[in-house]
């Protein structure tokens, strides 16, 4: 019994050069910045990721090491779903194969509200020494 077989097109082979024979860019902050546009910009037609990382800010470690700075913990799980599309571009971009990324939560300082009059008092006497002198000149008043 005899079979066909159909053989279409042979497949083209992309030659990897050995990691030994590669010129690995050495980042900086600024060409970090310029990577991350250009992922952005890669990915604007995929709405969830490119809302993802459009407005995040990222900041170099060391040569094989950025920071992805985020609001809230909730966002590492996120880009852990986008870690193979944003570590094959970046790979790529510079060919270093050892470069990878850490989420990292940037919390907002709040500056507390000053009601009593205490509060008041030390918050004007951090800015302006001279409000102890004051106090003791004028015992009777409130400030």
């Amino acid at each position: 019994m005899l079979s066909s077989l159909s053989i279409s097109a042979p497949l083209e082979i992309k030659r990897i050069n050995p990691l030994e024979n590669r010129e690995v860019e050495q980042l900086t902050q600024e060409r970090l910045e310029e990577l991350w546009k250009q992922l952005a910009e890669k990915y604007k037609d995929d709405e969830k990721f490119h809302s993802l990382i459009a407005d995040k800010q990222v900041e170099l470690k060391n040569n094989n090491l950025f920071n992805i700075k985020v609001p809230n913990i909730y966002y590492d799980k996120l880009f852990h779903n986008y870690q193979e599309p944003i570590l094959t571009f970046m790979h790529e971009a510079t060919s270093n194969e050892a470069l990878s990324y850490k989420v990292v939560v940037q919390v907002e300082q709040h500056e507390a509200k000053i009601y009593l009059p205490r509060e008041k008092f030390d918050a004007m006497a951090s800015r302006n020494s001279s409000m102890y002198s004051l106090r003791k000149l004028f015992p009777d008043i409130d400030f």
